[in-house]
Parts: structure tokens; sequence; C-alpha cells
């Protein structure tokens, strides 16, 4: 018989003879019939928590903010550093148990979501055949740091800027401290608040303002942070000081938490399947058609091509930036190579076209809706941003593309294009988006789901256009240039200055400033691009 705890304290109770007497008497009897720890136990207050059960649960909680700060959006963890060995062992079963039971609530979050919401870019990009895995930055420099550890898909060849790596491990390095709760909870609510929204209807331009509200906001709670005052003052967050440095790390780690929330959405992807659908319907064109004549070293085409297409595996629109940066800078030295001086905008943007036309990224208008919408609007007006305006126009050119822009007769033109379209057909079973492409090819007017009003659209080669393309109707693909409302740095940075308060480090800045003033010329019918 189990030994419960009824049955021994009542046992000593019925060997007990009571007597018949008074209740005070019968009160002291079954006093001195129970024994004394019966009454120690309920006398004495119990202690809530001893001192080594609050710190196993303190830990627990640090090592679970660790791991959503460590995790991307789709929930990968990413560890930087060795699990702590003096964690007790039933502890270590107490988080698998914790991480199970997260896994398990994803789970069925995931079955009672409605369909609308469960378009992320992870399950579209798992969809794609042999399309590679999203990564996030931390997964990146985890892999950078050591490849042989590295079990993932092969890293893409972007470098990172080293300076803005430091400056996001040191992010990281203050939210991962003890004393960070309140920080993480910040960020987490926010997260949560944007996860809870119907982002996917939402209006584009309010989720970015919200995003860029936020991301300022968070700046200022870390400038008045105790915890932050104090590390910068033992000079352990040197490269986190920089302004433009701390807020392009706080927007990369906000955005691939809200990536696969914000990312895309079914208008967008339809537009996606319709820009993919068109873009390969232009298969058929060749260097001659766009009269590029640095066509020797294939290889380092094929180099660009790659890299291009490995634009949708980045989460934040910093690192897509970078990618489109890197691709530009790789065109560049690939025209130099052949040329023997800097290609001007008449060899450049050719190349640009030809290299889209080849590489064909997936979401590519996902892509560039993402980098409108949620990049900070200084960083447009920067030198990644001048180039991105170029792959706008690039794909405002496609978009309208017909036999007048080409060296090419109308006849070889609709030629390869039909041909090119049969061959789409009979090689796969998905519908085609023969509205899209039988109204460009009958030069109808673009779809009504345009992002804005259109800029003056690209003129790759005006000496041998037949008719300008900047009467055509509204275009899909345009650059949204900053609010002249928002406090963010515009052109306005060097108007009152002279040569004398010009620094060396005021010569970047100049620079970018300079060739944005060129791109707004252009959009605006200001300036042929030839004269960039």
């Amino acid at each position: 018989m189990l030994s419960l705890p009824w049955n021994r304290t009542r046992a000593p109770i019925k060997d007990e003879k009571l007597p018949s007497s008074t209740p005070s008497s019968s009160s002291s009897t079954l006093t001195n019939a129970l024994p004394p720890e019966f009454f120690r136990v309920a006398s004495t207050p119990p202690s809530l928590l001893s001192t080594e059960r609050r710190d196993e649960l303190l830990q627990h909680a640090r090592m679970k903010r660790i791991a959503w700060i460590e995790g991307s959006g789709s929930g990968t963890r990413v560890r930087r550093e060795t699990p702590l060995k003096k964690t007790p062992s039933h502890l270590l079963e107490l988080m698998k148990c914790a991480d199970d039971l997260s896994h398990y609530i994803d789970s069925m979050d995931a079955v009672v979501a409605p369909p609308s919401s469960s378009s992320s870019s992870s399950k579209h990009a798992s969809s794609d055949s042999g399309a590679a895995p999203s990564i996030s930055l931390l997964e990146e420099i985890a892999a950078r740091s050591d490849p042989a550890a590295w079990t993932g898909h092969p890293l893409p060849s972007l470098a990172i800027d080293p300076t803005f790596e430091r400056a996001y491990g040191q992010l990281l390095d203050v939210l991962k401290h003890a004393d960070a709760a309140d920080l993480v909870q910040t960020l987490q609510g926010f997260i949560r608040s944007m996860h809870d929204t119907k982002a996917k209807t939402s209006a584009a331009a309010s989720m970015g303002d919200k995003v860029h509200t936020f991301v300022a906001h968070f700046l200022n709670v870390l400038q008045l942070s105790p915890l932050v005052r104090t590390m910068e003052r033992a000079n352990l967050l040197e490269d986190l000081r920089d302004t433009d440095l701390r807020r392009d790390a706080v927007e990369v780690f906000v955005m691939e938490k809200l990536h696969d929330k914000v990312f895309g959405g079914g208008a967008h992807f339809d537009d996606d399947a319709r820009l993919a659908a068109r873009i390969a319907s232009l298969g058929f064109l060749t260097f001659a058609h766009l009269d590029i004549t640095a066509t020797a070293d294939v290889d380092a085409w094929t180099r660009v091509q790659t890299q291009l297409q490995t634009l949708p595996r980045y989460l934040s629109p910093r690192r897509q930036m970078d990618c489109i940066l890197g691709v530009c800078q790789a065109l560049t030295d690939l025209l130099k190579a052949h040329l023997g001086k800097y290609p001007g905008a008449d060899e450049f943007l050719p190349a640009l076209i030809y290299t889209i036309l080849k590489a064909n990224p997936r979401h590519l208008h996902s892509t560039v809706a993402y980098i409108q919408t949620f990049r900070h609007p200084s960083k447009l007006m920067s030198e990644p941003g001048y180039f991105f305006t170029h792959v706008v126009s690039s794909l405002s050119f496609l978009e309208h593309l017909d036999d007048s822009g080409l060296s090419i007769t109308p006849e070889e033109f609709h030629t390869g294009l039909a041909q090119t379209k049969r061959s789409m057909d009979a090689a796969t079973t998905l519908p085609s988006p023969s509205s899209s492409i039988a109204s460009e090819d009958a030069a109808a007017p673009p779809s009504s789901s345009s992002l804005t009003q259109a800029p003056s659209v690209l003129d790759v080669r005006s000496q041998r256009r037949k008719k300008s393309l900047s009467t055509t109707a509204a275009a899909l693909f345009t650059f949204h240039l900053p609010s002249f409302t928002n406090p963010a740095p515009t052109l306005h940075t060097f108007m009152h200055k002279s040569a004398d308060d010009l620094r060396v480090q005021d010569v970047p800045r100049l620079l970018a400033e300079y060739k944005m003033l060129n791109v707004m010329c252009v959009q605006h019918g200001l300036l042929n691009p030839k004269h960039i």
C-alpha cells in the first residue's frame, strides 16, 4: 500500500484513545498525536524561490532571449558562441522541452492561420524548385567565420562591410547582455504588433512608415540606455557609435524579423510571375541586340548573373542593396577591362539590362517594392541607391521594350518573342501571363497594378530610337524619391558651404549627392542619360 500523506498523519490518531472530555483536552490530545513536522510546515511560510532556483530561471529567460535574438525570421537559431558549460543538466532538459513546445505552438499557428497569411517569402522560396533558401546576416557571419562547420546551402559570394559587421555584432552584444531585457522586450513588442497586423493587406507606405518610426524611436532608447552608456565608456561599442551604422544595424535586425510577414504578398507575387514571364520571353536577345561589345569574358558575365540571382536570398533591404551594388561594381570592372576606361551610361545600362535578362532573379518585383518601402529614405540617396535607380529604370525599359529599342528588325523581334513564348508554354504547366505579354506585344498600356506614376523611361541608345518611350503609359517600375517633408537628409547638405568648408570625409557624400542629382534630372527629363 502506498504511503500517502493522509495515511501517515491519520495513523497515530487511529491508535490514540481519545477520552471524552472538554474541547480543550481534545485539542491537546490531537496536538500530541500529530507529528511536530506537521505544525512546522503549517505555521512557517515556505520560501517562494531559493536563490539557486531564481538564478536558474533568470538564466533560462536570458537564454530564451538570446535564442530569439539569434534566430532569423523563419525561426532558425544560430549560435555564435558555445553553450554555457556550467548549465545544469535539468535546466538543459527544460530548455529542450521549451524549444519543443515553442515549435509545436508555431506548427499549430501555421495550421490555423488563414491561407492569405501563409505566403511568407521563406515558403515561396522553398516552393521554388532548386531555389536556395534565405540567409540571415548572422548566418552569413557565422558561416564565413567557420566555413568547415557550415552545412547549409552554399553561401553567396557577396562580401560584408567589415565596419558594418562589427557594428552589427556589437548591437547583438548589447541585446544579449543580462541587463538588456527591457531593450529586447521593446523589440519583441514591435515585432509582435507587426505580426498581429494584417500586413499583407495594409498599405505598403504605412508599413514602411511604422518601421522607420520605430527604428528612430529605438535609436533614442539606445542612446538613453544606461547599459549602452556603460558599454560605450568601456570602449565596447566603437563602431556602433556611428549614427548611420547604428541605424543600419537596427534596421537589419528588425527587417530580418519581419521579412516573412511584410515581404511580397498576393498582388506582388502575381506581379513577380508576370515580370518573370516577360523577362523570360525576351530571352532570345543577345549582346548584339543591345550593342554590347564586351563579349570576350563569358565567365565574368556568368559570375555577374549568378550574383544577381542571389538577390532574393537576403532578408534585409540593406543586404539586397549591397547585392545590387556588388553586381553593378562587377559590371563596371568588366566593361572597364574591355574599354580601357570607366563606362558611361551608354555602355553600362545595356550591360545591366542584359544581366537582368539572363539572370531573371526570383521575386524581382517584390524585392524592388520591399527596398523602396523599408530602406531608410536617406540611403536611397547614396551610391547603392544610385545603382538601384538604374535597376528600376532597366525594369521599366524591359516592360515597354519593342523592336524600336534594339538593333533588330520588327520581324526578328516578334519571331523571337513568339518562339520563346512557345518554348515557355511547352516547358511548364503553369498558366502563362498571356494577358501581360500579349498586351505588351501589342503596345497596349500596362497593368493597372502599377506602383506609382511613371518617370521618364530609360533611353539606352537614343541615336537608334524610333520613338520616345517617355510617351508610354504608366510604368510598373518606378523609383520613389524621399519626401521633402521627411527629416532625413536630402540634397541640401552642401548648399551653403564653400570650398574651404569641405573636408576629405565629405567627398564620398558629395559624390553620392551629385550622382543622385543626375538621376533625378534624368527622371524628370532635364538631362539625357548619356551625359551622366
